[in-house]
């Protein structure tokens, strides 16, 4: 019986264990990992600009903005469609009054003021803080925050046709048309000037104000005093010259646009003015804010861009109306500027006049 013992007793041990072993606290789960999904920001297909401008649609310095914003939609790594509406020739309240309704809709993206209108956008930035406003050209002020400033300089290509004009000048003296002395206005006037100096010193160079942004009868008889004073070659700055250099069979140079079509017994070339690099810019910024949620970044010094960067260009000659060799003259100047050996000083000072 002695022997039976030892195996009785491991049989109640075993026992044992089984029941301490089952009776023990149930294993806890582990506690679910649960993962919040991220905010998914569609990237936009289209964004929407609001134009108001001060002068007709027609006048060059606004259409070529819009002509911006069409080649823009033909080519850009965004994927994405500029649409917009314009209001024209508006001042003061009736500007501020244009941009509140289009700010109310909701529907803009881009309130593009494009004149002297950031006393306007600085009155109601705040009010709309998700809406994006682009200041552009000569007396405004950078506000910074959602207000970005934008300027264009085309002295570049007045410098060419400066130039042009110090080559073909018979009377050694020509003539420039313009509209106010405003800083944007001043660094063509300068850089035509400077153009013409690098080739002759002694050339006259006589500049006049209209003191209207649009006024071509105005423009014209202004052209005709030129005439009257020796210029047998005019920068029309503004339009209307061109008809009274075709009266007198005389030249001249064309602005913003390529305007060889509307006078191409007149017309040697033209300083061309490109959007597309600050339009570039622009919308890189409000996709930044839109898409990325950066922060506005608006600026307080007007950003721009020159000729190297596709700012601006020299319409391609045509006609007759100048030699090949002054065409090849002003070609090869054009050459060094793109490469940048030769660097126009951008001038925005009120310009002499001889």
């Amino acid at each position: 019986m002695s022997g039976k013992k030892p195996l009785r007793f491991l049989i109640l041990l075993v026992v044992f264990i089984l029941l301490v072993t089952g009776c023990g606290p149930a294993t806890q789960a582990p506690t679910a990992v649960i993962t919040k999904p991220t905010a998914v920001v569609t990237k936009p297909t289209e964004v929407k600009i609001a134009v108001i401008t001060g002068n007709t649609i027609e006048q060059p310095y606004v259409k070529s903005l819009l002509q911006a914003f069409d080649r823009f939609n033909e080519n850009n790594e965004y994927g994405l469609n500029i649409s917009y509406d314009y209001s024209e020739n508006l001042h003061g309240d009736d500007a501020e009054r244009a941009m509140r309704a289009y700010a109310e809709t909701g529907t803009y993206d881009i309130i593009w003021a494009h004149e002297s209108y950031s006393d306007q956008v600085k009155n109601m930035m705040d009010e709309y803080p998700e809406t994006m406003f682009v200041l552009a050209g000569s007396g405004n002020a950078g506000i910074g925050k959602n207000a970005y400033f934008i300027f264009a300089h085309i002295h570049e290509c007045a410098y060419l046709m400066g130039v042009a004009a110090a080559m073909m000048t018979k009377t050694n003296v020509v003539g420039a048309v313009a509209a106010y002395p405003y800083e944007d206005v001043n660094d063509v006037l300068n850089g035509f000037r400077d153009g013409a100096k690098s080739v002759n010193e002694d050339i006259k160079v006589k500049i006049a104000f209209i003191e209207s942004w649009y006024d071509p009868p105005k423009a014209k008889e202004t052209t005709y005093a030129l005439i009257a004073a020796g210029a047998d070659l005019v920068y029309a700055e503004r339009l209307g010259p061109f008809e009274a250099l075709s009266e007198k069979g005389l030249l001249g140079f064309g602005n913003y646009e390529d305007q060889y079509a509307m006078a191409p017994d007149v017309v040697i070339t033209s300083a061309l003015l490109r959007w597309e690099p600050h339009v570039d810019y622009i919308i890189s910024e409000w996709l930044g804010h839109k898409v990325d949620g950066k922060p506005w970044n608006g600026t307080i010094e007007p950003t721009w861009f020159g000729m190297a960067d596709g700012g601006c260009d020299l319409a391609p000659f045509q006609g007759n109306t100048a030699p090949q060799a002054i065409q090849d003259a002003v070609n090869s100047v054009r050459e060094d500027i793109m490469k940048g050996t030769l660097k126009i000083q951008l001038n925005i000072q009120p310009p002499e006049s001889d």
